[in-house]
């Protein structure tokens, strides 16, 4: 049960630095570290569950060698260190334990963001991320654990994230319902621009200062920070951030620009499956008028051909 304690003082304590951090911003580290921690430790309580008697708990373990025991093959958990987070993701989809990783995964790069990249740290900012860990910490007791979420975390802990959770939900509700009435030239572009946050701060609680016009024309605020950005300051990022999973999904199989590229028109970044460039709205032709080919994401133009008709044809003249 240690596991299991350790991880909900850990989560317990983030709560308490993020309440202290409205006064004082060097607890927001440390409310993001101990909260993602204790999100971790939950996990590994699970692993530990599931593992077989006299295995050390070889599902968290880092190490697991082989042993032969009463002619049965066990693997025993090595040493102490214990598995890190890309090691729990696989584990769990092994075992067909499900958790919604996309959602961890902005868990995880907030913590990072916040101890290495972010200038300013805003109190606000921190509230994304708990709203985040409230759904992954309320659904993992419920559902893999068998629990009572309010029972295991404690009075005081649950109506902290309940709080916490309605706030954030009703800001960005509110952030994405201004963005929601400008006109985009892809609803994936749109999506980008909901899932946007500030390059200063981490906060997700951008809006449009403006309604009802071009997503180009209009400008963006930082709900946290006050930042302000124009379309044209923020859109490549967004796309960037949108896709990073696919896209380092691509470049790990040798693709290095399937889902996004370069716009021959205006150099800006191209959407390849969208047919559209996400800062001009111009859509290159995919189909070499040639021999109706398929054009290649890096051999896009403003013209009509593929590259090699393009260059022969180039020769002739």
């Amino acid at each position: 049960m240690s596991i299991l304690k350790n991880a909900i003082d850990s989560i317990a304590l983030g709560l308490e630095d993020y309440e202290m951090s409205e006064s004082d911003n060097r607890r927001i580290i440390s409310s993001t570290r101990n909260i993602y921690a204790g999100i971790l430790l939950l996990f590994k309580y699970k692993l530990a569950s599931l593992s077989d008697e006299d295995t050390d708990e070889a599902l968290i373990k880092e190490k697991v060698n082989p042993k032969i025991v009463d002619n049965k093959v066990l693997w025993i958990g090595k040493g102490k260190k214990t598995v890190d987070y890309q090691s729990i993701k696989d584990r769990f989809e092994s075992l067909g334990i499900t958790v919604e990783w996309k959602r961890i995964n902005e868990i995880n790069n907030y913590r990072n963001d916040t101890e290495h990249y972010f200038s300013v740290l805003e109190h606000k900012a921190v509230q994304g991320l708990i709203s985040n860990s409230f759904i992954i910490i309320r659904d993992f007791i419920s559902e893999q654990l068998q629990q009572d979420p309010k029972d295991l975390l404690g009075d005081e802990s649950w109506a902290t994230l309940v709080e916490i959770n309605e706030v954030y939900e009703k800001e960005k509700e509110d952030c994405n319902s201004s963005i929601e009435t400008l006109t985009f030239f892809s609803e994936t572009i749109l999506n980008a621009l909901l899932s946007y946050s500030c390059s200063q701060c981490g906060s997700d609680l951008i809006y449009s200062n403006q309604r009802d016009i071009d997503a180009t024309d209009a400008d963006f605020v930082c709900k946290s920070c006050d930042a302000e950005y124009t379309y044209q300051d923020i859109i490549q990022s967004a796309i960037a951030d949108y896709f990073q999973h696919e896209i380092y999904d691509a470049q790990k199989d040798g693709i290095d620009d399937y889902i996004v590229t370069d716009c021959p028109f205006c150099g800006g970044i191209y959407l390849y499956e969208e047919k559209v460039c996400a800062e001009c709205g111009d859509s290159a032709n995919h189909e070499c008028d040639l021999d109706g080919e398929k054009i290649a994401p890096s051999e896009l133009t403003d013209g009509n051909f593929c590259s090699y008709h393009a260059h022969i044809m180039s020769k002739d003249d």
